[in-house]
Formats: C-alpha cells, structure tokens, sequence
C-alpha cells in the first residue's frame, strides 16, 4: 500500500447522522516522500542514542519514574484536567476537593502505564486486545467514566464535538465493527510477513486506534499508553523512556487537526510526518533530561556528603525523593527504616541546604518536596 495513494475510509449511514468506517492498516506499507525518510532516519538515530543511554546509566529506573508522572499530568490535561504536577505529588488529602477527581485520574493513568510496562517487558505479555482492555479497565477504575464500561469495548455510539452524533465533528464507526477493526491492528503489529520500519507502523497504529474510538472514554489516554508499550513490544526500546505527550500536548491543535486530515482527505503522509517529528523532539529531549537528572544528582550526592549525620540514611532518604519528589517524614522513616526523630532530622538539614521544602506549612503532618528535581522534567 502506497502511503499517498490509501483511502482512509468509508462513512455508514446510521439514522440522521454518517459514522466513519477506517479502511484495514495490516499491509506491507511504501512511500515515495524522501521527507518521511530524512524524518524516520533521524527519528531511529534519536531513539538509538536514548536506549543506548537508558541501558548505560545507573539507577536510570528511578528517574524513568518521574518521567511516566510528567507524561500522566501531560496526557491528562490533553484530556481536559487541570492540576499541576506538584499537586498531583501532594498526598491527595492535601488537596483541594475540587481537584482531587483530577489528580485521581493522573494516578490511574500512572498505574496502567507501568501495569502494561510489565505486562511486556516482565511477564512478556503480547501487544494484544485484551492487554489494551485491561490497561482501559485501570484507567477509569474509579473515576470519572467508572460507569462508562471500563475494560469492555462499547456497545453503543459515540462521538467528539456537538450534543449528538447529528451535530458532532467526528462520529467514530458503529460499535458492531469494532471487533474486526481491532483484529485489523493486532494483525498489523504481529505480522511479519511485512516490513514496516516499527515507527511507521506505531504512528500508523495510532491514527487508526483514534479513529476507532473503540471505548466510551478514556480513547485518547489508552491510544497515548500505547505508544511507549508498542516501542518495548518492538524492542526499539528496552526500557520505558518515551513519553510523547507532552509534545502532543504542546502542539495540541495541530495534533488533532493533523489526524482530522487523515479522515477528511486521506493525508496519512501529512500525520506519519507530524508523528516522526514529535518522535525525534520526544527522544531527545527525554535524553536531555536523563542527562540533567544524573549531573543533578551527582551535585547533590556531593552537597549532601556534607551534611552532618549517616551519610547512608541521607542517601536512602534522597533516593526516596528521585522516585517519588513529595515524601512525608513518617513515610520516609518508615520505607528507610529509621525513626521518625532521624527523618526528621535529616528532613530539616536538607531543608536548610535547600534541597526539598515543606509545602503544608503544618506543624505535624509535613510534606517535603524536591522541586529542583521536579523541575528538570517538566
């Protein structure tokens, strides 16, 4: 199939409204655009030179940490919510009540994305259906959409944009076909009897999941998780360091307008092209950040050697921090196992160098925060 030539669809008459029907993606793709080849070489060279990084440096799952809450708060306010990243690091019963369904949200997101992280890379669970619908079942477990089906595709039509499918600006297909469209993309991932470079097919894989819409909610934060767990499924990457959706979030506009063109005028070309940018901008900048997070912490280590005290406790206590930046002192003694006095006292020599601040202004009940390290990522 030639890139410039596909025809991305059909529309079915439905009552008083049209639903798109995508056309089948499992083919053995070719282009004649020599930009998508200038733009795919940079784009392996850029993931090459972060998974070489990723496997090179120390303690790099820690720092991947932050990177998956940076991309849950950037992937959830594509989607419409509003807290920060700091809030959502606070304890959730610091919160605003008003905000807390937000950060609720931002948390499922983060435990479905490490939950199919493991599906692939631990358990080697394969890119399928079913691992897709149980990453949507975490997502909305509740939360706002709790009642919309969680975990199961739907059983009626939905739509973007407008009151009902009449006025809409996109109506997905009828829910009878999502069965076979969703066999259409696992066919494509696991076919090997084609030669599709991985990026090509992941970009392709995302526009058709889009326009498939194949859930009540939850569509644009599931088809987003796909993205890093289709670059493990292919070995492009071997650990979890790509999180695009800050560049989505970014250039939101011409995210959406850029797939839009794909169904109203068959320009694949145009979003194979949009996608390989944001992957070259999406690698490079999550190496950057790699390589700031390890300078910091080596300054850090350096600073915090001077600190009165066992040297061994401070750094259990700052690797507490590079996983999860907003820690109370209860917890810490707890994960570290000291006493709440020698968190404590630890807690407030950090503070006085001014490595964490305490965010509550409480007299008990304190929650410390390493804001330079959360600023690296975001």
């Amino acid at each position: 199939m030639l890139v410039k030539d596909y025809k991305a669809g059909t529309y079915e008459k439905l009552n008083d409204y049209k639903a798109f029907l995508p056309s089948p993606i499992n083919h053995d793709w070719t282009w004649d655009s020599a930009e998508i080849n200038k733009l795919l070489e940079k784009a392996n060279i850029e993931l090459g030179s972060l998974k070489s990084y990723s496997e090179l440096i120390p303690n790099i799952d820690l720092y991947i940490q932050m990177h998956i809450k940076i991309e849950a708060n950037k992937s959830s306010r594509i989607e419409g919510t509003q807290t920060t990243i700091e809030e959502e690091l606070m304890p959730i019963v610091e919160l605003n009540p008003e905000k807390r369904d937000d950060v609720a949200e931002v948390h499922n997101y983060i435990k479905a994305l490490e939950y199919g992280v493991k599906r692939i890379t631990v358990d080697e669970f394969p890119l399928s259906s079913r691992l897709i619908r149980e990453i949507h079942a975490i997502l909305l477990e509740g939360v706002r959409g709790e009642y919309k089906t969680p975990g199961e595709y739907r059983k009626s039509q939905n739509w973007i944009g407008g009151t009902m499918p009449s006025t809409a600006s996109y109506v997905p297909p009828v829910f009878t076909r999502i069965p076979e469209l969703i066999t259409d993309i696992e066919m494509f991932i696991h076919n090997e009897d084609i030669y599709v470079p991985e990026l090509i097919k992941i970009a392709i894989i995302h526009y058709q999941f889009e326009s498939i819409h194949p859930f009540l909610d939850g569509n644009g934060r599931t088809g987003r998780i796909l993205i890093p767990l289709l670059l493990l499924n292919s070995e492009i990457l071997t650990k979890p360091s790509f999180y695009i959706s800050n560049y989505f979030e970014v250039h939101r506009t011409e995210y959406y307008d850029t797939l839009n063109r794909v169904r109203m005028n068959d320009d694949l070309e145009g979003w194979i092209k949009f996608f390989l940018q944001a992957a070259i901008e999406t690698a490079r900048d999550a190496r950057s950040k790699f390589e700031k997070a390890v300078n910091y912490v080596e300054n850090l280590n350096e600073r915090a050697a001077k600190i009165p005290g066992s040297t061994e406790n401070i750094q259990k206590i700052l690797k507490e921090f590079y996983q999860d930046p907003a820690q109370t002192s209860a917890d810490l003694a707890g994960k570290v196992g000291i006493t709440g006095t020698t968190a404590n006292r630890i807690l407030k020599a950090l503070e006085n160098e001014n490595i964490v601040t305490e965010e509550t202004g409480y007299s008990r009940n304190r929650v410390y925060m390493m804001r330079d390290y959360v600023n690296l990522f975001k």
